[in-house]
């Protein structure tokens, strides 16, 4: 099986306060673009939140399971569930396809008592932890964007800039990518999101 490039791009930074997601908005299938609105972040918890870069079939199949694996969770334990299960749970279903697998790539980032965390899993659930990350086709160019500019002593604020400018750095040059950011800054209160739309030109 070739490289498959799996559209889109998205990408997680980790910080001490707390973890930031972020995404573009671009939906492409065989060159063409079927969405300017497309959601790749999506809450699973108040305080774990996972970024994807692929097809959007399995992407919201995954975040059906996903979301009630750790509803489960909770109702059993009392407790949600943490961020580093999650990203377990995760690697378990993308391996259990491993003959047909999902075409995704995954980031999950979240804050639980152990503080924030950042994983990266690939189609068939390989997890690795990370301290920032980029999937998607638009991955080199936002870590060579990131890679220089990151230290683990950012603020929220800064971590936030970063993304956003990476992402952007991303839609300027990758086809696959763009029309809007969408961001998610996840710490100890849970979570925020934000969402940047970029005006057409043309």
């Amino acid at each position: 099986m070739g490289e498959v490039v799996l559209p889109g791009t998205a990408i997680g930074l980790k910080t001490s306060e707390g973890v930031v997601l972020a995404s573009e908005k671009r939906l492409t299938y065989d060159g063409f673009v079927l969405s300017r609105n497309a959601r790749k972040i999506h809450m699973i918890t108040n305080h774990i939140g996972v970024g994807f870069a692929g097809l959007m079939g399995d992407v919201n199949f995954l975040v059906k399971v996903l979301r009630l694996e750790a509803k489960n969770y909770e109702l059993q334990h009392g407790r949600e569930i943490k961020t580093r299960s999650l990203a377990k749970l995760l690697s378990v279903i993308l391996y259990s396809y491993k003959l047909a697998p999902m075409l995704t790539e995954v980031v999950v980032g979240g804050y639980d008592e152990e503080g924030p965390s950042l994983y990266i899993l690939d189609p068939v659930g390989s997890v690795i932890e990370e301290k920032y990350v980029a999937v998607g086709s638009g991955a080199q160019l936002a870590l060579g964007y990131i890679e220089p500019r990151y230290n683990p002593g950012l603020g929220l604020k800064e971590a936030e800039e970063l993304a956003v400018n990476a992402v952007k750095t991303v839609i300027e040059r990758d086809v696959l990518s763009g029309d809007g950011i969408d961001l998610v800054v996840i710490d100890k209160n849970g979570y925020q999101s934000k969402e940047i739309i970029f005006k057409m030109t043309g």
